[in-house]
């Protein structure tokens, strides 16, 4: 019997999970249900899978999700495929969708990282770059208009994300340290100031982040190449009130009556437009935590987004409070908001090595 197989059988020969283990350009050993999955799953998905090591990834095989986790094992790679059990089935299109293309857009840039490789090694890896680079940035502007359709619903429908004790100023402050070398991509200079370091907050995370990446964008937007965006986050006398000025063209008095108004685009919007949900929505989960959005286009240009929130003092606040978003599976949601507006440099696949 081969050494490998002689090491790996007794271990997951009796697994429920499909276990492969990929070496010298082929599928070495596989247990029962491993050789079952290689039936159906392509092998080249496999090899790019087995391009992050130490790792793990969702990925969707016909009606199959999975779990991948990949580990380095004796000179080759150990796939392990645990299932995941089907969601709910929703009458609504958009259910389960940024899941869906949070998928798609794995599988891609696995894919792409396969490419890119095959590229170098041909050595003609700098005459399509920015090709696959226009690529992935086509998948992120998919997935930022499907999940302002998701968000639009689960506020129709009234299915709110639970309420928690966090810190509302260092989710502000990671936005912003994101949001600013985004804005630099893009051309435009992006500022931020606080009063204070640390604010405890009783709310919905989720939901005021998303209401803080509409605010982000429209700014950054709004400013335009050359422009300039500030952030202001202030807080005084039981109240918490963010800010974003930018030095764009302002908005004309006939958009400012249907600003919040909801009415998305007939057809798909254009790079730099918006769906027309974003504010709508900011609004809207603005009013659920007893606040308030106004905007102000100023006579000479410029426009500033600002919310008022009273501040909920939580019983508790987790002492390693993490600043990210929501699960995007590592995708930042920052630049999936910025897709339409960003260069194509900002989506340009590191290397393994970096």
């Amino acid at each position: 019997m081969d050494p490998i197989i002689s090491r790996l059988e007794p271990i997951f020969g009796s697994f429920p999970e499909a276990v492969i283990y990929l070496s010298g350009g082929r599928a070495a050993y596989s247990n029962e249900p491993g050789s079952l999955l290689l039936q159906s799953c392509p092998a080249d998905l496999l090899f790019a899978m087995a391009e992050h090591p130490g790792g793990s990834m969702e990925i969707a095989l016909g009606q199959d999700l999975y779990r991948v986790t990949v580990s380095p094992f004796d000179g080759g790679e150990l796939l392990v495929l645990r299932p995941l059990p089907q969601g709910e089935e929703q009458k609504h299109p958009f259910s389960h969708s940024v899941y869906r293309m949070r998928e798609c857009l794995s599988n891609f840039n696995a894919v792409q990282f396969r490419m890119k490789r095959v590229l170098e090694e041909k050595k003609i890896a700098a005459e399509f770059e920015q090709d696959l680079a226009n690529q992935s940035r086509l998948i992120y502007q998919m997935l930022r208009l499907t999940r302002q359709a998701e968000l639009t619903q689960e506020l129709n429908n009234k299915v709110f994300p639970r309420e928690e004790g966090f810190d509302l100023a260092m989710v502000c402050q990671g936005m912003a340290a994101e949001a600013g070398w985004l804005a630099d991509l893009a051309g435009v200079r992006f500022s931020y100031s606080s009063n204070v370091e640390n604010l405890g907050f009783q709310g919905s995370k989720s939901l005021l982040t998303q209401m803080l990446l509409a605010l982000v964008s429209n700014s950054i937007r709004a400013a335009g190449k050359g422009g300039i965006s500030e952030m202001r986050f202030h807080a005084e006398n039981g109240r918490v009130i963010i800010s974003l000025r930018d030095s764009g063209m302002g908005i004309p008095e006939d958009r400012m009556a249907t600003l919040f108004s909801g009415d998305a685009p007939e057809e798909i919007p254009r790079p730099g437009e918006g769906a027309g949900l974003g504010l709508y929505n900011a609004q809207r989960i603005a009013a659920l935590h007893g606040g308030v959005l106004i905007a102000q286009s100023g006579q000479e240009g410029g426009t500033s987004l600002v919310v008022s929130l009273p501040i909920v003092t939580p019983a508790s606040v987790p002492a390693r409070n993490n600043p990210g978003y929501d699960n995007l599976g590592g995708y930042s949601p920052v630049l999936i908001e910025l897709s339409d507006v960003l260069p194509w440099q900002a989506f340009v696949p590191a290397s393994k090595d970096e």
